[in-house]
This record gives structure tokens, sequence and C-alpha cells, in this order.
């Protein structure tokens, strides 16, 4: 493949999870107490990155719709660099549909994102070197995201479960699309009044809720690749309503085919990530497991609760795994330390000490707020070091609504340092909103944290019809904080 761009080299922290394997993994300090330094595009739900370069200039994406760009870049001091053509009713200017997407940088120079109608490529100085539609493919839907494959191309599985592969250089497909054998994907749960009001484009919000939670589409997910086994791992409706499919994909022989087809209970909202030995493929299912297989197999190694019903396992430098649950009718939210090779706990907490010392009591508000005392909930996927890991904490209270499961209202939000021998938090530094995404580590230490602002745009909603005492003072803003450390462990 020829390269086509001198300019922006290999990057710091690419696609959704940082590597192709998805494991959250930095190799840098970690602090324990940060500094806010930066905020860029505040007003905008911010999904997932950015992607950083090895320069230090971030890409992120954002999703307002018509009037609005929905591809920035940023340098490391917060100024814009360039963005994408303003999006208009046309079909041939890049869409809100993106605002899923982390850019996926590649080694040639290039920025490499999608909406529903087709990927884009831009060269690092914000020009267009391709667009590829994806309708002559079968895709209507768009992706979850974009992934490079162990042999260097670009693209991914659409929501309607197509693999699709492109040529970085030239937007041209290396393989002919393959189609997975994905079953009717569990029904659309409905977005909340409100959601990303004003953050979000409308249509796409209501597009992308049900997605977030594993709802909609056949595949929801980000694909994670193995350079060890060579293949590309996504899950998948399965036939049988109620179950998902793990599938293992290869490129070999100037095509891809479907080599690993595994069935577990439960549908996944849960991207799936991959050991560093490439022996052991980890995901999810929305009943709060993870789920350990064989990565060459299929065959389940084991599995644990309680973990995240969303978002992607963290897998650390020894290969532990890493997943936070959230509120639920069996309990509070904890973080949790799984040992890669047994599948128990090595450690497992709550952080509501926290919650105690920065939030006060408050009398029970029957039908709605069943329990005095505030609650610390995992909001963020783990990003994790050699001795501690990064999480967003929201700290409030439950709201239990009868017939729905209960959530966490939201009053303050927090990036919390967690010792990864002990489990116990070191420290934390105030944020602007909630998270709901991966936490960003650049090469020299920044932190940046983007703002999907879901559960603080809910709330906000909900606060109208709250007596005054019981409402969040956390008004969602979106956009992404950058913070410095200024204490290490």
């Amino acid at each position: 493949m020829s390269s086509t761009s001198a300019s922006a080299p290999a990057a710091q922290w690419n696609s959704i999870h940082g590597d192709m394997r998805n494991s959250d993994l930095v190799s840098v300090p970690l602090g324990t107490q940060y500094d806010v330094v930066g905020r860029v595009l505040e007003g905008a739900a911010v999904l997932f990155g950015p992607a950083v370069d090895a320069s230090g200039n971030l890409y992120v994406c954002s999703g307002r719709g018509t009037g609005y760009s929905h591809l920035h870049s940023f340098d490391a001091a917060g100024n814009l660099r360039w963005e994408c053509p303003i999006a208009d009713d046309g079909n041939d200017v890049l869409g809100a549909r993106v605002c899923p997407f982390a850019p996926l940088l590649t080694d040639d120079g290039g920025v490499v994102v999608a909406d529903e109608r087709a990927f884009f490529c831009y060269e690092s100085d914000g020009t267009l070197r391709w667009r590829r539609p994806l309708a002559p493919f079968g895709i209507h839907a768009g992706f979850p995201s974009a992934v490079l494959s162990s042999r260097g191309f670009v693209g991914g599985v659409s929501l309607e479960g197509v693999v699709l592969f492109l040529d970085p250089a030239t937007g041209e497909p290396a393989y002919a699309p393959l189609k997975l054998p994905v079953g009717e994907a569990p029904a659309a749960i409905a977005a909340p009044p409100g959601i990303w009001s004003g953050m979000m484009d409308a249509s796409v919000a209501q597009t992308l809720f049900p997605a977030f939670f594993g709802t909609g589409f056949p595949v929801t997910n980000s694909p994670a690749v193995s350079e060890v086994t060579g293949l590309i791992y996504i899950t998948g409706a399965a036939q049988e309503p109620g179950k998902t499919q793990l599938f293992g994909i290869r490129e070999d022989g100037g095509a891809l085919s479907l080599e690993l087809n595994t069935t577990f209970d439960g549908f996944c909202s849960v991207t799936p990530s991959v050991s560093a030995d490439g022996a052991t493929v980890y995901t999810g299912n929305h009943k709060g497991l993870i789920l350990a297989f064989d990565a060459r197999m299929g065959a389940l190694r084991w599995q644990y609760s309680p973990a995240a019903t969303a978002a992607s396992p963290t897998i650390g430098p020894d290969g532990t795994v890493y997943s936070g649950s959230t509120v639920s009718p069996t309990g509070n939210s904890q973080l949790s330390a799984v040992d890669h090779a047994s599948g128990r706990a090595r450690w497992c907490r709550d952080y509501d000490e926290l919650a105690a010392k920065l939030l006060p009591e408050r009398p029970v508000l029957d039908g709605l707020f069943p329990d005095p005392h505030p609650h610390a909930s995992v909001n963020s996927v783990q990003t994790v070091g050699e001795t501690s890991l990064l999480v967003v904490l929201t700290l409030g209270y439950t709201f239990a609504p009868p017939g729905h499961a209960p959530m966490t209202q939201p009053h303050r939000s927090v990036l919390a340092s967690i010792d990864t021998g002990s489990g116990e938090l070191k420290g934390y530094t105030a944020l602007p909103d909630s998270s709901e995404a991966a936490i960003v580590v650049a090469a020299n230490g920044t932190v940046y944290t983007p703002h999907a602002a879901l559960t603080s745009s809910v709330f906000f909603v909900i606060n109208e019809h709250l007596p005054p005492a019981y409402r969040t003072p956390l008004v969602p803003v979106g956009g992404v904080t950058a913070l410095m450390p200024t204490a290490f462990l």
C-alpha cells in the first residue's frame, strides 16, 4: 500500500479502546490527582475518543446534525486545527451518524470515519482522501466503529452484520464483503424523552440509544483484532432468540471467511477484548456477566458476575480483567479485578464511601428514591496502567420508579484513580459531566475524558418532574475534558 501523507505518524491512542485488541491498556504512569487544563466541544455529546496521534493532535467526532461539522481536530493545547465540512441535506458530506466513532488513524496518515452512507478517509490536515459509499455493499445503517485488520486494512462490521474492509490508501475494497449469519436483533429499547437534547441530532439519538445497550440491530459492538490468531472477533444476535454469537473472522487467501462461531445466553452490548497472548476473548451479556472464551476453539472457560452490562472488559498488563457493574435490582455498583486464569475475583469493591464523603443523606421519596444514602456508580470503561487504573464515577442517589430498572441519579462526576493491587481509591478529580465512554491517555500523560452526557441529559429532563429537593444539579455539557496529572501513586 502506498503512502499518501508524510504527516500524522502512528497513533498514541487509536480507535475506541486504544489498541486493536480493545485492551484499554497504557504504558505511561497514571496519576492519582489531576488538574483540568482544558475543554473542547462543549454542548456536543461525545460518545468516544478522541484518537491521539504521535504529535499529540486530537481527532474527535460529534453528532449535532445539519449546520454543524462532525469531525474535529485539535492540537494538544486544545486549539482547533480543522473541521470537516458543515453538514447540510446532501449525501456527500459527513453526517451526524458518525458520532459513535473514535476516528481511526492509519499508518499512512489517514483519519478514517463513517456515517450511515459512506466511509471517509481524511488526511491529517483535513483534506478528503477518499469517500466510499456503503449502499453498494448492502450496508444502510452504518458501523458501530472502525478498526484496523491485522493486514492493515480499515473497516469493521456493520450494524446489519456485513464485514467490510478497505485499502486505506485508495478506499477500494480489500475483499468481497462477508455477511455474517446473524439472527433477528433484540427489540430496541425506547429512548428516554429528551435524551441528548440539543447535544445530538434527534433522529440519530433515537437510533443510537438502543444500540448503546445491545438492542435494535444484530451487531452493536466494535470488533477486536488479535495479531496472534489473526482473527477479527465480533458479537452479534444469534439465530435463537435471547442468545448471542461470538464470531471469529479470518482474512486469508484474498478473502474473508468465518472461522469461529460460538453461542452464549443473553443479548450483548459488551464489546469483545482479546488477551495479549491471543488465547482468550472476553465479552459479556446484558445480565452483567463477563464471559471468557478460548480464542481459537470458542469453548467457554469461565464467567464472572457482577460485571458491566455494556462497555468492554479492560485487560491489565498482567492479564487481569477489569469490569464495573452499575446499580441493579440486586445490588449497587461495584468494580472488579478478575484473575484471567481462574475467573475468580482478586478484589471486588464499591466506592460508596466517597459518595458519603461528598454528598449528604436525604429523606426517602416513596416510589422514586427508596434509599437515603448516596452511592458511587461506575460510569466509564476503565483505562489501566502498570499499578493503577482510571475510571469515572458518578455520585448520586438510586432512582427506582416502579416497573423500571434502577439508575443512579448523578449529582457529581469524578475521575477516580484506583490501585490495581487492592482496589483502593487513591485520589479523585472533579469532572463537569457524566462520561459513559472510555478514558483516553496520551503519551505525555494527558488524560482526555469524553462526556457522552447520557445519564446527565436523561436526569436533566426528569428534574422538572421532581420536587426541588430531589433534583440533580449536574447540568449536561458534553465535550471532552483534558486533565494533567499533579500527583502519582
